[in-house]
């Protein structure tokens, strides 16, 4: 029989042994739990469609003007906001390079935005069958009709501008059309490539601004889908892209089927096609039919004007 002695020593070893399997259990079920939890969260994520307003390329690779399907590599490394603020920034992009880390490849009708080679950090991008919510990009949203030709290259400063047609977009209402036109107009002529105080130019995203008030401005970027046509009066130009009209509705004696429609502006009135598609958006939302002061419709026409020498644009059936 063993003596008290011995009997202390087997109850140590075989407690110690206990302690041991414990530990190395409890390792295995926190192993398993972290992996399930680190599964769960690189699991992809949809968000909500974007818009490209506009046709654009990124490098080599196209976004046709529509509604895409937006899906996150890793959803704990990417949230859908921060996707839509990267995908607005590098249709933005000048030069078609994205900045460091970030690649953009294409296989199919899936174009993926990643942060570098092979990480899953990221998202992907997929022309979308049907219309929806969220988005925006292109430029800023608020161009310009018509496009501005550079004849031929030219420079502002050690800002070098190819021989092209360009969109210019509006950083905000505070700035027309016309006065952009001319604005860039006069710094591709200016002799010496400084811009007269208080403009400055943002190189990386094409943007002209005031320094003074950085809201004022706007930005350029090549044009890669056709023309918007004037009519032959050259009243009105067609903005770039359709307003979709999701169901049929009204507005006062004008019917308005569901579907897409072309949105004409007054060539001679500072309205940019940004201000008439929300203009537009707001009349479709009224529940009464009836235009806010001092907005009339000619139904005839499917004109909306701001009274006598105000805001002017029509909508056309696509």
């Amino acid at each position: 029989m063993p003596n008290a002695r011995n009997a202390s020593n087997w109850t140590r070893k075989y407690a110690k042994y206990s302690v041991t399997a414990v530990l190395a259990l409890l390792a295995v079920v926190v192993l398993l739990v972290d992996g399930q939890t680190e599964t769960a969260k690189a699991a992809p994520a949809s968000c909500p469609k974007f818009r490209v307003v506009h046709n654009d390329k990124i490098g080599n690779v196209s976004f046709p003007a529509g509604y895409y399907d937006v899906t996150l590599l890793n959803s704990s490394r990417l949230t859908c906001a921060q996707s839509t603020k990267l995908f607005q920034e590098f249709l933005q992009d000048w030069d078609g390079k994205l900045r460091s880390p970030w690649v953009l490849t294409q296989s199919g009708n899936k174009r993926t935005f990643s942060a570098g080679r092979g990480s899953d950090k990221g998202f992907t991008a997929t022309p979308s069958n049907g219309g929806g919510g969220g988005g925006g990009g292109g430029s800023t949203g608020a161009s310009c009709p018509g496009y501005f030709t550079v004849v031929r290259s030219d420079s502002i400063g050690s800002f070098y501008v190819p021989a092209g047609r360009y969109r210019i977009s509006l950083l905000s209402s505070r700035l027309s059309c016309s006065k952009a036109t001319n604005l860039f107009q006069e710094f591709l002529l200016d002799f010496d490539g400084k811009l007269p105080k208080p403009w400055r130019l943002s190189k990386a995203s094409a943007t002209f601004y005031k320094s003074t008030n950085p809201t004022v401005g706007f930005n350029i970027n090549k044009a890669y889908d056709p023309a918007p046509n004037p009519d032959k009066n050259r009243r009105y130009a067609r903005c770039a892209g359709t307003f979709q009209v999701l169901h049929n509705d009204r507005i006062g004696a004008l019917n308005l089927p569901k579907g897409p429609y072309y949105i004409y502006v007054g060539n001679k009135t500072g309205l940019s096609c940004s201000a008439a598609s929300d203009y537009f958006r707001e009349f479709l939302n009224r529940t009464d039919g009836r235009l806010p002061k001092p907005w009339k419709l000619n139904a005839a026409k499917a004109r909306f004007r701001a009274g006598p020498g105000g805001y002017v644009f029509r909508v056309q059936k696509a």
